[in-house]
């Protein structure tokens, strides 16, 4: 852990370690503030994100147990609030290993202003997030769906969820330093560790508020999490009292699911995976300014937590997590950058720092590890290749939010092609990973115990490809289709606005040159009478209106994204949706240029260069409303 601060230059840190049971680390390293060089002290509280998850979860499944809930009754029965179910019922059980079907967007996540924070309730009802697939089809990370899990809860015990999970867990487990309230308690927020950001850091408590609060909003210290480790790892039993019942701890522990029988998948909401042959769960998270991560090793007693108060400390920790892995449960083949998890937006670790940021382990980040087994070797080319090639993309976007082009930016993404040796390499980044096929369509890794494995629709193995499936991975990946391409999409942005820009510099350049040259059209702009009566002066000024509105609501869009990031991609404001005007305006003047170059075109009235000049206009006026349509960006949120 101090290694980890030194080399890459993090404030400070708290880990908590369980081994056979008992607390064998429980402590804080560096400064809490950089500029007060405050201690970090093993009683400081750090923001943990997407492992408050974890914490959800486990009081869920405790209640589950007990009886009070059936892991596989219908939600809608038991909330008060709206559920999104268009494609079909959803279960406790699909909530707690992301299978809900639910989009992962940032409606209502975060909450810049403590007068804007509302009851969990309030904030799922405002939530625009939608069913997109049917429930237990495949994964797909969902904040969104952890409140839900976590409203579930409050809901069984008809209390709110701050209280119901203090009631539930925490209190039960003497975990008396760790809370979901918004704000902190003053006691808490005033010993809490300073958050450190780009430019930027949050102290006493005074961090963006989680909306979705069972996501990502717990407060906690190390020896808080030492307990909780404890009850995960001791059978639920922490300071000789029984918290979680046997039965309790082998539920939330077993698997609940699986995208395929030869890979790791998820236990109660938390990931398996594997270090070499061990069995391990984990669970992972950042906010802007903290990054997070918690490992358990049922099958070894064995517990870790670390907690950065920085949002660039995902390398340390990661570092931090494998070495304690091999040092202890001999060299695997490690997690890479984390698992799928985050309550958030923004930059880091796979976690709540960026709208729905994240890595994947097993995705082709990485590097190849130590192995005592000879690599595998392919025997000859796999049972398909066509159909496998391409780039795949994580199923942790948004799909009908404004949020949708941020959100799709950050899915992480894997490109898959086949050797002439027959292997099948990934690459992400700027690293390559390689497999071996070992039964039709799924993958061990040349050298580490990994493995993938694709679906194909329908029967067998010879329908179109429809996800592959990285083992530890929650997200299914799905094939990036030529409409999909973000280097499409990218090429006629550039396309597109080079053409609206002809017309607005080039209309005035050429009414220059007309008046420089005299003659009838000697004015440098046409005048009341010509504008009312000719078509082809209001062509040329309807497709300059439509290119400026475009133009404007681009430029204000972006410096409200600029100013205010979370606020706009959580609880847009009324500034930001006013902004929608000038899309629509766009939109309106579009299909009136689409009327007037036919008229134009059909009356002849222009020159040959003329006529060619507006079709290039209103061509990259439509094209342009098709990319803000596609990503969302018509309408208001």
């Amino acid at each position: 852990m101090e290694t980890s601060l030194e080399e890459h230059d993090v404030p400070g840190a708290t880990v908590a370690v369980v081994a056979d049971g008992s607390v064998a680390l429980a402590e804080g390293l560096g400064v809490a503030d950089r500029e007060t060089g405050t201690a970090v002290g093993a009683g400081t509280p750090f923001r943990i994100g997407s492992v408050s998850k974890a914490v959800t979860w486990t009081a869920l499944g405790r209640r589950i147990q007990r009886g009070d809930l059936e892991p596989d009754g219908d939600v809608a029965d038991i909330l008060d609030v709206p559920v999104p179910d268009s494609k079909g019922t959803v279960t406790p059980a699909n909530l707690a290993t992301h299978r809900a079907g639910l989009e992962n967007g940032n409606s209502q996540l975060w909450v810049q202003n403590a007068n804007d924070l509302g009851s969990l309730p309030s904030h799922l009802r405002r939530a625009t997030i939608s069913q997109v697939r049917p429930p237990g089809e495949v994964g797909a990370y969902s904040n969104y769906g952890a409140a839900l899990g976590g409203q579930v809860l409050a809901a069984a015990r008809d209390e709110s969820f701050e209280i119901a999970i203090e009631n539930e867990l925490l209190g039960p487990l003497g975990m008396e330093s760790s809370s979901f309230s918004q704000p902190l308690p003053d006691g808490l927020a005033g010993a809490h560790a300073t958050g450190h950001a780009a430019g930027t850091t949050y102290s006493n408590g005074n961090f963006p508020y989680v909306g979705l609060r069972p996501a990502g909003a717990m407060s906690t210290t190390a020896p808080d999490m030492a307990r909780f480790l404890q009850a995960h790892l001791n059978d639920g039993v922490v300071d000789g009292e029984r918290v979680l019942a046997s039965e309790t701890v082998d539920a939330l522990h077993r698997q609940w699911a699986t995208h395929h029988e030869s890979l790791a998948g998820m236990a109660f909401g938390l990931v398996e995976n594997y270090h070499g042959e061990t069995r391990v769960l984990r669970h992972n998270g950042a906010t802007p300014s903290f990054v997070s991560d918690m490992v358990l090793v049922p099958q070894a007693g064995l517990g870790l937590f670390v907690a950065y108060n920085a949002s660039d400390a995902a390398s340390a920790m990661n570092d931090v997590v494998s070495g304690f892995l091999d040092e202890y449960l001999g060299p695997g083949s490690g997690f890479g950058p984390g698992t799928d998890s985050a309550s958030g937006t923004g930059s880091g670790t796979d976690g709540d720092s960026g709208p729905t940021s994240g890595t994947d382990s097993g995705s082709g980040s990485g590097s190849d590890s130590n192995s005592t087994t000879a690599p595998l070797t392919p025997d000859g080319q796999p049972a398909r290749t066509d159909g496998l090639e391409g780039t795949y993309r994580a199923m942790r976007f948004s799909k009908t939010g404004h949020d949708r082009i941020t959100t799709t930016l950050q899915a992480p993404t894997v490109s898959v092609s086949v050797g002439d040796d027959g292997v099948l390499h990934t690459t992400r980044g700027s690293t390559t990973q390689r497999w071996v096929e070992v039964e039709p369509l799924v993958f061990e890794h040349v050298t580490e115990n990994r493995r993938l494995a694709f679906r194909t629709a329908g029967e067998g193995t010879d329908g179109n490809v429809e996800y592959l499936f990285l083992g530890g991975s929650v997200s299914a990946y799905a094939p990036v289709g030529p409409v999909d391409n973000l280097s499409l999409h990218a090429m006629l942005a550039g396309i597109t606005i080079l053409g609206m820009l002809s017309m607005v510099l080039g209309s005035p350049a050429a009414g220059f040159v007309r008046w420089y040259r005299g003659g009838d059209d000697a004015t440098l702009l046409p005048d009341r009478s010509r504008l009312r009566s000719e078509p082809a002066a209001q062509a040329r000024w309807v497709a300059s209106g439509a290119v400026l509105a475009f133009a404007a609501f681009v430029v204000l869009v972006l410096v409200h994204l600029g100013v205010a990031p979370l606020a706009v991609l959580s609880t847009p404001p009324l500034t930001f949706k006013a902004l929608f005007a000038l899309s629509i305006l766009g939109v309106l003047g579009t299909l009136a240029a689409v009327a007037y170059a036919g008229h134009v075109l059909y009356a002849g009235s222009w020159s040959r260069l003329g006529r060619a000049h507006y079709a290039v206009v209103t061509a990259s006026l439509v094209g342009f409303a098709w990319l803000l349509w596609y990503w969302n960006l018509v309408l208001p949120p």
